[in-house]
């Protein structure tokens, strides 16, 4: 999350779009596609990991190539909403390596989550021994996707 005392110029946020889509774009090249020398866009580049705006550097892995075959958006209610409930939910789902996003969510229910899994039966396997067994769980509902019609993970920049 950006803090809000980071302001972003033109020049940050022209470094953040090349990044976004070259994360493994040498600084040299980089630096002259913004127009600076690469000493001060390197110093630009590690202030934004220190501020945490750029979060991590990742390769997007195309699940079916690798045999994750079913993608599901499952929506979570629990019981309750303690503190302590809701951070072991939490770190059950950090723990959980096809979950490839966990998000807390406003109205009906309470997490959404975004399910890698081989197939359909594993898919069952991870919603009937794991999710519907996680103490104070009281309802989970899956949706199977059938087409990605646009993933990305591009945040939209705009200057300050």
């Amino acid at each position: 999350m950006i803090s809000s005392n980071i302001t972003l110029d033109k020049t940050d946020v022209r470094i953040l779009e090349l990044l976004q889509k070259d994360g493994r774009i040498a600084i040299v090249d980089l630096a002259r596609q913004v127009g600076l020398s690469p000493t001060p866009c390197a110093r630009r580049v590690r202030l934004l990991e220190t501020n945490g705006v750029i979060e991590n550097y990742t390769a997007i892995i195309d699940p079916r190539k690798v045999g994750q075959g079913l993608q599901a958006m499952v929506q979570i209610k629990l019981e309750q909403h303690t503190d302590e409930l809701i951070e072991r939910f939490r770190r059950e789902m950090l723990d959980r390596p096809e979950v490839l996003a966990c998000y807390a969510m406003a109205g009906e229910m309470d997490f959404l989550l975004h399910v890698v899994a081989r197939d359909i039966d594993a898919m069952s396997q991870f919603t009937l021994h794991k999710l519907l067994r996680m103490p104070g769980v009281r309802d989970v509902r899956s949706s199977i996707v059938l087409q990605t019609l646009k993933h990305s993970v591009k945040v939209p920049l705009r200057p300050a």
